[in-house]
Order: C-alpha cells, then sequence, then structure tokens
C-alpha cells in the first residue's frame, strides 16, 4: 500500500466554488495518471471516497469533489435550485482545467469517472473537449434524464428524490440528441449498469454503448442503481488496471 495523501483542494471560477479533495500518492518527479470523480443527484464526494482511495493505492492521482449545489450535503457553493445539467458541466469544465495544471499530473492521461447524473454529465463534457480526456468510466449512467423530464415542462421550486429543484433544470436540459453527442469521444469507455437498475434502465446503456467509438458494457446481473458490496469491489478494480495497468 503507498503513502496517500489527502488535500483539500477548491476550484473558483466566476461566483462559484467548488469543494473537493484530491488524494494523491506519495511519489517524487513522477507525472501521474489522474481521475476526476463525478458524484449522482444528490450524493456527493464523500460517496466515492472509496473509489478515489483505491486509485491512488494504485499510483493515480484522483480527485473527488461536489457540483455546486449538487446535494443536500454539498460543501461547495450555490444552492440546488440553481443547478442543472449545463451548471454541472461547468462545474467539470472548471475541475479539469484546475487538474491539467497540477505539477504531478500527467495532463495526457486525465481520465472522468462518473455515477448516475455524474456519468451523464462526464459523457456530456468529454464529447464537447475530447482532446482532453484520456478515457471515460461511466457508472450506471443517468442518459435517461431528458426523457424523464420530457412532461416537467413549468415546475417551480419541485421537490424531487429528496432535493428541492426549480425550472432551471427543465429549461437548461441538452437541446440535442445526446446519444448523437457522444459520439464525438473517440477514446476508451467502460460502461456498468445492473440488470435491476429501477433508476437508470439498462437499455439506455446498451444504447450508449453503440454510440461510443470504443466501449465496452460490464453488466451485473441482480444489480440496482447503487451496487453491492461485491459488485462495486469488482468495478473498482476495473477501473485501477485501466488507468494504471
Amino acid at each position: 500500500m503507498k503513502d496517500i495523501k489527502i488535500k483539500e483542494i477548491s476550484v473558483k471560477y466566476l461566483n462559484n466554488r467548488i469543494y473537493g479533495k484530491a488524494f494523491i500518492p506519495e511519489t517524487v518527479g513522477k507525472k501521474l495518471p489522474a481521475v476526476i470523480l463525478c458524484h449522482g443527484y444528490n450524493s456527493s464526494h464523500s460517496d466515492l471516497s472509496d473509489v478515489a482511495l483505491a486509485l491512488s493505492e494504485a499510483g493515480a492521482f484522483a480527485y473527488c469533489f461536489d457540483f455546486c449545489g449538487g446535494s443536500v450535503a454539498s460543501k461547495s457553493s450555490g444552492t440546488s435550485v440553481e443547478m442543472s445539467i449545463q451548471t454541472e458541466i461547468n462545474d467539470l469544465r472548471a475541475v479539469i482545467g484546475m487538474i491539467k495544471n497540477v505539477e504531478c499530473v500527467d495532463k495526457n492521461r486525465i481520465y472522468l469517472y462518473g455515477e448516475s447524473q455524474g456519468g451523464f454529465v462526464s459523457a456530456l463534457t468529454a464529447s464537447d473537449m475530447p482532446d482532453d480526456i484520456a478515457g471515460m468510466f461511466l457508472t450506471y449512467p443517468a442518459f435517461c434524464i431528458p426523457d424523464d423530464w420530457k412532461d416537467k415542462s413549468g415546475i417551480i421550486s419541485a421537490e424531487i428524490m429528496g432535493m428541492k429543484l426549480s425550472d432551471k433544470f427543465y429549461k437548461e436540459l441538452p437541446q440535442y440528441d445526446v446519444f448523437d453527442r457522444i459520439k464525438r469521444f473517440k477514446k476508451k469507455v467502460i460502461i456498468s449498469h445492473g440488470t435491476a437498475d429501477g433508476v437508470v434502465p439498462i437499455s439506455y446503456s446498451q444504447r450508449a454503448v453503440k454510440s461510443f467509438a470504443d466501449a465496452e458494457l460490464v453488466i451485473y446481473e441482480g444489480e440496482g442503481h447503487v451496487f453491492t458490496e461485491k459488485a462495486r469491489h469488482d468495478l473498482i478494480s476495473r477501473v485501477c488496471k485501466m488507468v494504471c495497468g
């Protein structure tokens, strides 16, 4: 096991402040691959600390953060009624910019890991800046969001899955075919999804894997939208292997 340093690092852009933690293996003079971890809807950076720790022990620089207004437990600025898919894309772009300038990071080996809504946001962001991302890991990515919101025009301060949203979320949904957009990303993508997911049907990942140029769908039989310990351990092992060999 490597010696790991855990450091709080905030990212500031415009009027926003993003809170995050970096998990850094103690190395000297070596450029490290980096993984940016994106949490799901009403989740937080702490829910990804197990993945970040495993990655750092394997030899990668890992950074998990809170999207602005991304959960009731967020340590970043902003509130949930100010959050949308577009604001989370903006947050992630700012984080990528920061990570590219970390001295110990190999800027040619920056990966994205995203769960649920964080996976959806990761896919859209990487498709807009494919030269900056070396590969992606999407865990039950919520490509269902545009379909789920088709009939929710005009909601104001509605509580959905434990978090209050505003009409901003609806108005700033992608106004394009997301499956066509992700074709822009040509590098390796690993999608992990459970057959018993009652939040994001696996059919969305089955469609996404056909849209990406180089993608693999790892199917976990009987797993739901939050993986059991056994499945999560397998998932983390796959991520570490791809990033660190």
